[in-house]
């Protein structure tokens, strides 16, 4: 192919890139990849130190190239001279792009001088002592309104505390509707812990009659009104719980996957206390 050839055939690939057609950048891409990488090899034993100082390879640099060829096949003139000779420019342009990461900006000073420096925002910092409003010195600053993971980690676990003990009230506030004796076996079996047995004998009754007494007063619980009420509520204000970023990032997962998943292991876990305690009643008739 003659130069006269090859220039026509890259104005005619440069043409349809520009128009949007990636065939043709990619053919533009893939003939002058080993000119992206002379070029590479001319420019890096001159720049070495600003091209280590940021980083800058062989292969960052054909990666650049991808977009000097998008670049020259968009603005390139036939008339103006080689192909080759416009990429040159562009991969110059492409070049300081990657050093100043891809954004510069002009600015002109007091004086009328006229600088340039990057216009990206993760390149400029800010004290933290620096005031909201400029124009309030002593108003707050910018670190009184950043997040503070601790305090939101407290605040937290004290409205885990405070629904805590809200339950517990509801629940002695349901157990004083059951009568003296289920009150009393019920307390001593979930406020305190006992077993069955030595509720019984904390009360001068049988574990058997525990059982019965622990059975019927669950009956009346999950009939009470009221408190069927303040679950519904619980579980209404449970899914105003937890949404920020930080519990989304410790747990993972949604307030709408959390109250799902407690509502099922409450499931579970009655399914689990039903099965086991028919093993026990089975075992007994088995011993009986």
């Amino acid at each position: 192919m003659s130069a006269a050839e090859q220039q026509a055939t890259y104005a005619a690939l440069a043409t349809l890139a520009a128009a949007g057609n990636s065939y043709a950048l990619g053919q533009l891409r893939e003939t002058n990849r080993g000119l992206i990488r002379s070029m590479f090899w001319k420019w890096y034993p001159h720049h070495k130190d600003l091209a280590d100082q940021h980083g800058v390879t062989a292969d960052d640099f054909e990666q650049e190239g991808f977009f000097a060829v998008k670049y020259a096949a968009q603005t390139y003139d036939p008339a103006a001279g080689a192909f080759s000779t416009w990429l040159a420019q562009a991969m110059q342009r492409q070049i300081q792009l990657a050093l100043s990461n891809g954004h510069r900006r002009k600015f002109v000073d007091e004086d009328g001088k006229t600088h340039t420096t990057s216009a990206d925002p993760l390149n400029h910092c800010f004290s933290l002592d620096l005031p909201i409003d400029s124009e309030n010195a002593d108003g707050p600053t910018l670190g009184e309104v950043q997040p503070d993971p601790a305090a939101e980690q407290a605040f937290t676990a004290a409205e885990e505390r405070i629904s805590s003990a809200q339950t517990r009230a509801v629940l002695v506030d349901a157990l004083d509707r059951c009568g003296t004796i289920e009150s009393a076996v019920m307390r001593h079996r979930f406020f305190d812990g006992l077993s069955m047995a030595a509720t019984g004998e904390k009360m001068g009754i049988t574990p058997a009659q525990v059982r019965t007494i622990e059975t019927r007063a669950l009956r009346k619980l999950r009939s009470d009104p009221k408190l069927r009420r303040w679950h519904d509520r619980e579980l209404e204000n449970r899914a105003w719980h937890g949404v920020g970023y930080l519990t989304w990032r410790e747990t993972g997962s949604s307030v709408q996957e959390r109250v799902t998943e407690r509502l099922e292991t409450i499931e579970l876990n009655k399914i689990a206390a039903k099965r086991e305690k028919t093993l026990k009643n089975e075992h007994l008739r088995e011993g009986v």
